[in-house]
């Protein structure tokens, strides 16, 4: 089956969707704990700073956001979560197709880590791209419990600077989006360079309308799976809450400049700066070529297809002892309608697999992969084929709305 017209897809995305970094602002400052025999140690416990009206009081490794996680696709990650929190936590591994025992779920996939206590994740990505880490529970999410994790490419891709900015929610929710944890940083960048710049939304419940000043991004990559390449209309992107865009910019060539990265679909604020240093004359870059792809299926046999509805209105919490939404053989494909009678937008995450997302009008999908999707509508319809087995959730919650969690969970045999 073919995608329909991507122009008209690229644009429902952009509407719809709702490398070190050196100086002020870095993700991942902490220093790195690891065991003898080779484990990566990271702790959830308070931050350093708390008492900043702005800086969320939890954090892992003690950082808003946590290490910045990286590795190369199929390497190992090894990775000991200790609890020093007063509650329990665990830690989901948001847009990775993790082994079923992996995915960070209490009382589904895994018990959940009490305090004091610890628990060991360890897995091979299969997929390169932009994911990130974060505790199970909303609200523990946006007290500061989440962080980057890029897995990279087999060989570099050819870009001068990689940056990773993680949006994340003050201590006062009702304020704009931290950016790697400080309000309104300033991000250097040199001359004449090619910036992947890899967005991460780490709120449980905003939406984001993002702008780049000036600049004309290319979009790369959605919820870290390549995307055949095309500029972002108006410059604008759209992140739902836990979604992810690669973006790859080519600064100006004069020194001194600025870009604003601006949010909020009228009333723009900024909320970042690129600064833009002096550094090489480069010539004009030619357009990018594609993203190396992942090993996703390459057709997904709609005909054949389980057919499900799931009614957003009907949230409950999640029940693991509970029947399953549906029970599906590995290997066949799922078509899964999303239908919101709420009368408010809803943020939906998969679990464990990356999804098409279907017109409204035809069967054709469009030219990009999701895990996270708004429903703003009456009824979104997504399609993918359960190639992981195990017990997989379906969350989602009101846009703005953290406290309105709801989940329920499929098989996978």
């Amino acid at each position: 089956m073919e995608p329909l017209s991507q122009s008209a897809s690229r644009r429902r995305f952009l509407v719809g969707a709702g490398a070190a970094l050196a100086g002020f602002g870095r993700p991942g400052r902490a220093h790195a704990e690891t065991t003898p025999d080779g484990w990566r140690v990271l702790r959830a416990r308070g931050v350093g700073s708390a008492g900043d009206a702005q800086q969320p009081p939890w954090g892992y490794d003690g950082t808003v956001p946590g290490p910045t996680l990286r590795l190369k696709r199929g390497e190992e990650l090894r990775l000991r979560l200790v609890n020093e929190l007063a509650e329990p936590t665990a830690i989901h591994w948001h847009g990775v197709r993790v082994p079923n025992a992996m995915d960070g779920v209490p009382l589904l996939t895994q018990p959940a880590v009490n305090p004091g206590t610890n628990f060991d994740y360890r897995f091979r990505p299969p997929d390169a791209g932009t994911f990130w880490y974060h505790a199970y529970a909303a609200g523990q999410i946006d007290r500061g419990l989440h962080g980057a994790l890029i897995v990279e490419e087999a060989e570099p891709v050819k870009v001068d600077r990689d940056i990773a900015l993680v949006f994340g929610m003050p201590a006062d929710s009702s304020g704009p989006v931290l950016v790697n944890g400080a309000p309104r940083p300033d991000i250097p960048v040199k001359t004449g360079e090619r910036v992947r710049l890899r967005l991460i939304n780490a709120t449980a419940a905003r939406g984001l309308a993002l702008k780049l000043d000036g600049r004309s991004p290319w979009v790369m990559a959605v919820d870290g799976q390549p995307a055949e390449p095309f500029v972002a209309r108006d410059s604008r992107v759209g992140l739902a809450p836990g979604g992810r865009v690669d973006l790859f910019i080519d600064t100006p060539r004069e020194a001194g400049a600025v870009t604003l990265l601006l949010a909020g679909p009228r009333d723009e604020r900024p909320i970042a700066r690129l600064v833009h240093e002096q550094g090489a004359q480069a010539a004009p870059r030619a357009d990018p070529q594609p993203l190396p792809p992942n090993p996703l299926p390459a057709r997904i046999d709609l005909k054949s297809a389980l057919r499900v509805e799931l009614a957003l209105a009907n949230a409950k919490p999640l029940d693991p002892a509970g029947p399953p939404l549906f029970t599906v053989k590995r290997g066949r494909a799922v078509t899964l309608a999303l239908r919101n009678g709420a009368g408010q937008p809803q943020a939906v995450h998969v679990h464990g697999h990356s999804c098409r997302l279907l017109d409204r009008l035809d069967d054709g999908w469009k030219p990009y992969w999701l895990d996270t999707l708004v429903v703003g509508g009456e009824i979104e319809r997504i399609a993918f084929v359960a190639d992981n087995p195990g017990k997989w959730v379906i969350a989602w919650r009101v846009l703005e709305r953290p406290e309105t969690a709801a989940a329920t969970w499929f098989a996978v045999t």
